[in-house]
């Protein structure tokens, strides 16, 4: 019995009791055969979609465009929520992998949005495009609500994007192994990754905003075995409700493991 199958018999069993709605799209990289729910209705992604934003900046890396040593202007207006250099007035500029880490490590959405700037829209369009994405779009800078257009994704994109990082498919070895261990050491570890026996690796980001929690990760052990993502929103009571999503969805990470046999 295949992974899918073992995922599917322990899901059906559990059915887990979600605050939310749940998007959901987990595939064993070898086997391929995927389980969905939800996978594909589009919901804004959060902090999720700086992963795409990452192998974007890698490809313009790779393509010769800039390089991670790079000073990139850090945009006056900083934007609030997580990170920290919306605390650091007195930093005009940072490394390019500088500002990939922090976006990636700590969820700085400054940072972020200096690298959604020196990268550009379109080629984010382009690479989304060209890694299988059908309902992901980046238009507009993070928290910044006034900008025409409109941020989203999909579970089952979400796993398309970490699928071809693992493959090797977004990004030459180098880049991808740079972007692997970028996303190893994500500090936000209360979802996917928190069930998680000792010695099971995770790469993983999460997102979240008002009424939505999501995480979306690699799961193994010294290469990435499985990819799995959860994206829950529609949460009615924000507070109440941020503990039980996080564990529902630290549950599901669990449940990715053991299915991988």
């Amino acid at each position: 019995m295949g992974f899918a199958r073992r995922l599917a018999d322990s899901l059906a069993g559990v059915r887990p009791d979600f605050p939310g709605r749940l998007g959901f799209a987990a595939w064993d990289l070898r086997e391929r055969v995927p389980v969905l729910s939800g996978a594909d209705r589009e919901v804004h992604p959060a902090s999720t979609i700086k992963v795409l934003v990452m192998i974007s900046a890698l490809r313009g890396v790779h393509g010769g465009l800039f390089t991670l040593d790079d000073q990139v202007p850090v945009p006056a207006e900083r934007a609030g929520g997580s990170g920290v250099l919306h605390e650091l007035s007195g930093v005009d500029r940072l490394a390019l992998g500088d500002l990939i880490t922090l976006m990636i490590v700590i969820s700085d959405n400054a940072a972020t949005n200096a690298v959604i700037d020196a990268v550009g829209f379109p080629a984010i369009a382009r690479c989304a495009a060209e890694l299988g994405c059908t309902a992901t779009r980046v238009e507009r800078r993070l928290m910044d609500v006034r900008a025409p257009g409109r941020n989203t994704t999909s579970a089952r994109d979400q796993a398309r994007i970490l699928d071809r990082l693992a493959t090797a498919r977004a990004l030459p070895p180098d880049l991808t192994a740079h972007a692997l261990r970028v996303l190893s050491r994500q500090q936000v570890r209360d979802r996917l990754p928190a069930l998680l026996p000792a010695g099971v690796r995770c790469w993983n980001k999460t997102g979240e905003i008002a009424h939505s929690r999501h995480d979306v990760a690699l799961i193994g052990d010294h290469r990435p075995r499985a990819v799995v993502a959860v994206l829950v929103d529609e949460l009615a009571d924000e507070r109440a409700a941020h503990r039980l999503a996080c564990d529902r969805i630290a549950d599901l990470g669990l449940r990715v493991f053991h299915a991988l046999g």
